[in-house]
């Protein structure tokens, strides 16, 4: 069965979710289908009815991790119980999604390497010490490792279905966590390729000094997301094909909006950034960027 994005949307709707539909590029590979907030949770899907690129799955995970945001791929490629775990992305089934949006959690997820089950390190840790076990008596119990012992309590490891087990007989279903449990942990490869092109390098450079967390991002309607001491800038510059500006503008402004990040728009003539200033966007010229310091800065 192959997932249509307002079908998703429909049952975001009878939630009663506050989400929004992404539509730029229309007809180039995509990399953000949809954006929802609920209770205290962003998320960010990918509908998948083909198998996703490498690029598609990078810019998901970039945009995720800056924005802090959770990365879902809808795919039919597991059950409704079980996730899979793709890079820094979890994939779910359109059931897996209901389960997760009316508030179930999902504790076991599939890679290549076999079935997995996600633990809670803290509560793991906690308990083994109300328990007076030491790492080498739980090591035993289980019959694992010390080591496999530290990394579980510090978040580096998860568990097999069948150690999973063993640990609720021990400390009770509250080592047990859920898939969503932690937002993405830091990418270290953002692959910022910038191909020559003046006006990203500038930006590249004015982010970088100021200390920003930067990435760019490729199939989706803002260029650049970056980050810093919880400021966070969303940035759309202004495309070669005039036809798609006012599109892709509005769409990246949908993003900002729901995920509250300040978009920033750059233009590369002053007539069409004049336009953009009567609709109440926030536009730099593409020389003179040096400007956007002050806007970083606060002043």
């Amino acid at each position: 069965m192959e997932h249509n994005i307002q079908h998703i949307a429909d049952i975001l709707e009878n939630e009663g979710l506050d989400y929004s539909i992404i539509n730029y590029p229309e007809k180039n590979k995509k990399s953000i289908d949809i954006i929802v907030t609920y209770d205290s949770k962003r998320l960010v899907i990918k509908v998948s009815t083909d198998k996703i690129s490498k690029e598609e799955l990078m810019d998901l995970e970039k945009f995720s991790y800056i924005a802090e945001s959770f990365p879902i791929i809808i795919t039919d490629e597991t059950e409704e119980d079980i996730a899979l775990q793709k890079d820094k992305v979890v994939g779910l089934s359109l059931d897996g999604l209901k389960r997760v949006i009316e508030g179930d959690k999902i504790y076991v997820y599939r890679t290549r390497g076999g079935m997995f089950v996600r633990i809670r390190s803290d509560v793991l840790r906690r308990k083994r010490e109300e328990m007076k076990y030491s790492m080498g008596d739980l090591a035993k119990m289980l019959g694992v490792s010390r080591k496999t012992i530290y990394d579980y309590e510090n978040g580096e490891s998860d568990v097999s279905i069948e150690i999973a087990e063993k640990l609720v007989d021990i400390f009770g279903p509250d080592v047990i966590g859920d898939i969503f449990q932690d937002l993405p942990t830091r990418i270290e490869n953002f692959d910022i390729d910038f191909k020559k092109d003046k006006g990203y390098l500038h930006l590249l450079d004015i982010l970088s000094a100021e200390g920003f967390n930067v990435a760019r991002l490729r199939l989706t309607a803002a260029d650049i997301i970056a980050a810093k001491d919880g400021q966070k800038l969303l940035v759309t510059m202004e495309p070669k094909k005039q036809d798609f500006a006012l599109k892709k503008i509005n769409e990246a402004h949908k993003i900002a909006t729901k995920f509250k990040l300040n978009l920033i728009i750059v233009s590369k003539t002053s007539s069409f950034a004049k336009e953009l200033e009567k609709d109440g966007f926030k536009v730099y010229l593409e020389n003179e960027l040096d400007s956007l310091k002050d806007e970083i800065k606060g002043d």
